[in-house]
């Protein structure tokens, strides 16, 4: 492909931005009005052919752009104009001389697609890369929710056949359908059919397609939140760890403020019982937190969710933690007691949030500096 081609093609591209919450997120996240939370199949069955594009878009940008490194660019194209193109995956930089490239076509119908339907999206890049509007791409899937016909699979699984099958049906299903004006099955694209690679031509499974999107951070808000099973807290380590140093240095004040005594380990308080359960209960409590957070990150694959609970503690019990007339302790206790009572209205993971993670998020924001019990 020229330089001024390539240029052409990377100026009327849309990149792909960060996608925009889902409407009704929540919703759909907490089954709201829609009784039992519906299949993941279901739905997608429902979305508008607009909505499966972005939901592959989502796709290839979340899962497939992860796995395949090479991958530099995700841009959306479908639309007016496309040439038969709705999301592609760029391997090489725009600068780069022979741009490869990957093709995920979307076809969202009531049924599975036939070998009539594709033979159109596929006679498409047989004319747009024989006049040279772009590449031959690498890989060439089709992206169903119902996936295809029997027919065209074998087909598929057959690319001599399928490559002979889009020759022998061009007037049926091609000639009118590339462009406005129909498209006659010439001497050089005929060679041009016969010389291309069907192997590129795919389908994606719709289960497969499900699964790769669950490990997107974008599965949750189109799937919702109910079937998330979360795993049992993990137990604090028998030593104080690293990443707890700031909230144990806060609890370390603290109980040297109301014994009177500097306290730089568990030592300098054995002999008090309620001290000693206080500090043993803290950590507890925080690890417990911390598995809400490795939830967010795992299950939900994005930590935010998390983070954004953290602000709702933080500015839902500001008037406790930042009362001046209190003691460390007293800032402390009532905090603690302030965050089982603070309403999470429909954060995504409020469904989650057990008594322990409550306490655990006082200490989680000492431990991230945005709370001192003692001044």
């Amino acid at each position: 492909m020229s330089k001024s081609l390539h240029s052409h093609l990377s100026a009327a591209a849309e990149t792909l931005a960060p996608p925009t919450p889902w409407p009704d997120a929540n919703a759909r996240l907490l089954g709201l009005g829609c009784g039992l939370p519906v299949k993941p199949l279901d739905r997608v069955a429902q979305f508008s052919p607009a909505e499966f594009e972005r939901f592959t878009l989502e796709w290839v940008s979340g899962y497939i752009a992860i796995k395949v490194p090479e991958i530099v660019e995700v841009q959306q194209r479908g639309g007016s104009g496309d040439k038969g193109r709705d999301v592609i995956a760029w391997l090489d930089p725009s600068t780069a001389r022979q741009r490869r490239w990957r093709l995920y076509q979307c076809k969202h119908y009531g049924g599975a697609l036939g070998a009539g339907v594709a033979a159109a999206e596929i006679a498409k890049v047989m004319y747009y890369t024989m006049r040279g509007d772009y590449s031959p791409p690498e890989q060439y899937y089709f992206v169903t929710h119902k996936g295809v016909t029997s027919p065209f699979q074998d087909l598929l699984d057959k690319p001599n056949e399928l490559k002979a099958y889009i020759i022998q049906n061009w007037d049926k299903y091609c000639r009118k359908q590339i462009r406005d004006e129909p498209i006659a099955l010439s001497d050089d694209l005929r060679a041009h059919i016969k010389q291309f690679d069907f192997s590129i031509f795919r389908a994606k499974q719709p289960h497969e397609l499900i699964e790769e999107h669950s490990q997107t951070r974008y599965h949750l808000t189109v799937f919702g939140l109910p079937l998330i099973q979360r795993a049992r807290p993990p137990q604090p380590p028998s030593e104080v760890a690293p990443r707890e140093t700031v909230y144990v240095h806060q609890l370390f004040k603290v109980i040297s403020n109301e014994i009177g005594a500097p306290v730089s380990g568990t030592a300098d308080f054995v002999q008090f019982q309620n001290f000693r359960s206080l500090f043993d209960r803290s950590r507890i409590t925080f690890y417990c937190a911390e598995g809400l957070k490795e939830l967010a990150r795992d299950q939900m694959a994005d930590v935010k969710f998390f983070d954004t609970l953290l602000t709702e503690f933080c500015d839902g019990l500001f008037h406790w933690y930042s009362d001046s007339t209190a003691t460390g302790f007293q800032r402390l206790t009532r905090t603690v007691k302030g965050a089982q009572q603070l309403q999470l209205g429909t954060h995504l993971l409020a469904q989650h949030v057990l008594a322990n993670d409550r306490e655990g998020m006082c200490h989680q924001l000492a431990n991230e500096g945005l709370v001192r019990w003692c001044e």
